[in-house]
């Protein structure tokens, strides 16, 4: 077989590929994850939740996370837009960034505004176990 020519070069790597397979190793399976964020009693809009897998981290360090929107209301994302994240134990935290202007429109990348605790997986309080199918969060009251 010549392998000299292009197209001779790319089926002979469709073939290798369709036989050994190209698209590397996957990442594992996510399970759909929602909830809700009040704070002093009303919903918390623009805040980032993230889980913390604990004991060790997600494949590819990815972590579970999700902005609030208008309603307190949140979608988890790993890998894909609200795909959730994979089955396991998680701690979590909830931030929110003060709005910080100096572009054209206003951003939420300045300081942490809720209480420290909040952030940190080992003070938040905030527990919760993936689990396999559809999963959501008891909500996290924020005081």
């Amino acid at each position: 077989m010549n392998f000299q020519t292009p197209s001779t070069l790319l089926v002979a790597f469709v073939l290798v590929c369709s036989t050994i397979g190209c698209a590397g190793p996957k990442g594992p399976v996510c399970a759909p994850v929602k909830g809700s964020v009040t704070y002093k009693g009303k919903p918390l809009a623009e805040a980032v939740v993230v889980l913390h897998h604990v004991g060790r981290d997600v494949e590819g360090n990815q972590k579970p996370m999700a902005t609030t929107d208008a309603s307190g209301n949140f979608t988890l994302t790993t890998f894909a837009q609200n795909d959730g994240a994979p089955p396991g134990d998680y701690a979590i935290t909830v931030e929110q960034r003060a709005i910080q202007t100096g572009g054209e429109e206003p951003i939420r990348s300045g300081p942490n505004v809720l209480p420290p605790k909040y952030a940190k997986p080992a003070s938040s309080g905030f527990k919760y176990t993936v689990v396999d199918g559809e999963n959501s969060i008891p909500p996290l009251v924020l005081n």
